[in-house]
């Protein structure tokens, strides 16, 4: 049930912060097309994205360990 728990948290969370990302970067589009600011904010929502992602994979292995690596026996 944890690992169920934490999965459903973990979407959550992705969701929570890259829906209105996108929603920015989209409404930063339709105002200004392809422009510097749409870049620039496009790095700095990237770069935040994949800091979450390196967090939340670093919480999981020490809660869980490596994944997929252990051998059944």
């Amino acid at each position: 049930m944890w690992r169920l728990g934490f999965y459903v948290w973990r979407v959550w969370l992705y969701a929570k912060y890259g829906v209105p990302a996108a929603l920015v970067l989209y409404l930063i589009h339709l105002g200004q097309g392809w422009s510097v600011l749409f870049w620039i904010v496009a790095a700095v929502f990237g770069c935040v994205g994949l800091g979450l992602v390196l967090g939340v994979t670093e919480f999981r292995n020490r809660e869980f360990g490596d994944i997929g690596r252990e051998r059944i026996r």
